[in-house]
């Protein structure tokens, strides 16, 4: 459990340092950058296991 919560941090991290080089007028607010950090844990398994089913 322990490395499953390393790997969410880090990819927390990761997502919100790449949204610091996001310009100012591509129009992508602080909700979107935050729902995508904190929601890719959530989102990825559910995307993938929909991709594999509609095979």
């Amino acid at each position: 459990m322990r490395e499953v919560l390393i790997v969410y941090l880090f990819g927390v991290i990761l997502l919100l340092a790449v949204s610091t080089m996001i310009n100012g007028e591509e129009e992508i607010g602080l909700d979107h950058i935050l729902i995508a950090g904190f929601g890719w844990p959530i989102l990825t398994p559910i995307l993938a296991l929909r991709a594999w089913i509609s095979r």
